[in-house]
């Protein structure tokens, strides 16, 4: 029986003939992805009331891997991702003449919205 103050188990995959390391780059190394995806799942499930996270959880990762195993996925940091919807937003939100009150409003150069919106041409 499992105390609830017991942390739940981390979805950390253990290397083999190496020593543990502490620092937060190497653990983020060690990351299964299924184990988060896994996780992600349940938690996302519990939060919507679904009543049988398990089977739920465990359908959604085996359809996952029957569509991308095999395939070495990249997953952004969330700076790129951010960096890509303030490009969408700008390129959006341009209507001709307002490149410096973008600029001023995301935070970025004129000469970074110029780009942008060369890019998009």
């Amino acid at each position: 029986m499992q105390s609830q103050a017991e942390p739940a188990q981390a979805a950390v995959k253990p290397m083999s003939n190496s020593t543990p390391r502490t620092t937060a780059a190497s653990a983020a190394n060690k990351l299964d992805p299924i184990a988060v995806l896994r996780e992600e799942l349940a938690a996302a499930a519990v939060c919507h009331g679904v009543e049988r996270v398990e089977d739920l959880t465990e359908e959604l990762v085996r359809r996952y891997v029957q569509r991308l195993g095999g395939v070495q996925v990249y997953v952004p940091i969330e700076r790129t991702l951010e960096r890509e919807r303030v490009a969408r937003d700008i390129r959006a939100g341009f209507d001709g003449r307002n490149a410096k009150e973008l600029a001023r409003k995301f935070g970025v150069s004129l000469r970074q919205v110029q780009r942008l919106l060369e890019v998009q041409k």
